[in-house]
């Protein structure tokens, strides 16, 4: 229900997930008359992390791990058994997440004095007027943050399959007995852990020729090593030809490395990229340029082709992360009503994926700095010598580190190993902060920690830790 008499705003922003919340909370604090639209058929308040993205795949996540290494212990002295119950994990997530929603959506937006809430389907009848429903609103200023959802490949007979997406998966009313997921990056892998730790027989098929291809390729090597010993299947430099649903699931006819190869499961997911939100805003009766896979073309202050137009979150395809989305949108009315000029230094966001272990990185990688400078200085540590990841028995991974030769100021850090997305946030103050390696070995850190991994590889850079005692500096 609308809170103020007229249909003409200073904003209007159409979207409600990370990057409009964080828009309108801007917008509230500058007492801007705020029109939020959104369309509850594409995804509910909240956008996708709360609703199916990064919050119930991290829900399912633990609960698998809770159970998957507990049964698994290192230690001699723990025997346990147990069981897991896939489905009764999905119904408990599903709760979580319509409180999470509540709480920090729902119960949000209503305690937004200057911000009005409709729902429906928006869409541009000019540059200056949306119809939602059948109403139409003026706006003198508009924010596109509509999202963005799983990519759903041109493959022959995928129209003929039921197929699994992060959004769908809580429709499934059994456990599957198998699964294919077409899509190596942090959506497939995280999926892929997260049916495997149930007792779920899951293959891989990854286009290019590693998994999670924009982390450092030593990294992506390392996360295949532990997850096909783990059990899960991973076929990468895959190419997909045709689909067929089967008696008792589907079948896949694909190119692996050039041979084909025929493929049976239960099930297929799909976790291969985004398409972003764009298809019914008519974006051209306002003038605002897309891109050739429908993202809006949004400059580094967040401003599209229109002037009075902003873009964030995934839909203008920069960075799909929940952290980057709220960033732009929060700059985006900065920039709009402030002339702040405010911008992302995407060098200095940190990602991460939750498998186990973890994977998390900021920073420019090895590959690309050599690329760019045909120089490199980096080391690299495994995790046994940490000794915290001794104590706990769990020494998979590495650190690598990437330094500017001339000035040993940090510019990437890539870790792989338990921790790894909460112990990177140290890696991004370094690189936000230009401190060199003498900089963090100067600095005390805790011990024992798994955070240490971080003074432990700027160390390595010109001592020989087999040759040094823990603490000696």
């Amino acid at each position: 229900m609308l809170k103020m008499n007229g249909k003409e705003y200073d904003l209007i922003i159409i979207g409600g997930g990370a990057a409009a919340f964080a828009a309108a909370n801007t917008a509230n604090k500058l007492k801007k008359k705020t029109l939020l639209v959104n369309y509850e058929k594409i995804l509910p308040l909240g956008g996708t992390c709360v609703n199916v993205g990064c919050v119930p795949s991290k829900i399912m996540l633990h609960q698998g791990k809770e159970y998957f290494y507990a049964v698994r212990n290192q230690f001699k002295a723990i025997k346990l058994r147990g069981k897991a119950d896939f489905i009764e994990a999905l119904k408990e997530t599903h709760e979580m997440v319509k409180k999470f929603r509540a709480k920090n959506y729902i119960n949000v937006i209503e305690k937004q004095e200057y911000v009005d809430f409709k729902e429906g389907l928006a869409s541009f009848a000019d540059s200056h007027t949306v119809k939602v429903n059948n109403e139409t609103f003026k706006g003198k200023h508009f924010l596109i943050a509509t999202g963005a959802s799983t990519f759903i490949p041109p493959i022959k007979g995928i129209d003929k399959i039921d197929f699994i997406t992060n959004i769908n998966i809580f429709n499934l009313k059994k456990k599957p007995e198998s699964v294919i997921i077409i899509g190596g990056g942090p959506l497939g892998m995280e999926f892929s852990q997260i049916f495997h730790y149930f007792g779920v027989k899951v293959t891989v098929l990854q286009h290019s020729e590693r998994i999670i291809p924009k982390f450092d390729s030593m990294i992506g090597e390392e996360l295949r090593k532990y997850l096909e010993e783990e059990g899960i299947t991973i076929y990468t430099k895959t190419t997909t030809k045709e689909e067929k649903k089967k008696k008792n699931g589907i079948e896949l006819t694909v190119e692996i490395d050039g041979k084909k190869k025929i493929l049976s499961a239960e099930k297929l997911m799909l976790a291969s990229g985004l398409k972003p939100h764009t298809e019914l805003l008519e974006t051209e009766k306002a003038g605002v340029e897309l891109d050739d896979n429908g993202f809006v073309r949004a400059n580094e202050y967040m401003q599209t082709s229109q002037k009075h137009i902003y873009a964030a979150g995934d839909v203008a395809g920069l960075m799909p992360l929940e952290t980057t989305a709220a960033k732009e949108g929060n700059f985006a009315i900065l920039n709009m009503f402030e002339n702040a000029n405010k911008k992302i230094d995407y060098n200095e966001v940190p990602h991460a994926v939750f498998t186990s272990p973890e994977v998390a990185a900021v920073g420019i990688t090895e590959e690309e700095f050599m690329k760019k400078y045909n120089v490199c200085l980096c080391r690299t540590v495994t995790l046994d010598h940490v000794e915290k990841a001794l104590a706990i028995k769990d020494t998979r991974g590495l650190i690598r580190m990437v330094l500017d030769p001339k000035t040993k100021v940090v510019i990437g850090v890539h870790i792989i190993g338990p921790m790894a997305a909460d112990i990177i946030t140290t890696a991004v103050y370094a690189i936000k902060n230009k401190m060199t390696i003498y900089d963090i070995r100067d600095t005390v850190h805790v011990f024992p920690t798994l955070s240490e991994m971080i003074k432990k590889v700027a160390q390595s850079f010109d001592n020989n830790l087999d040759e040094m005692a823990c603490c000696v500096e």
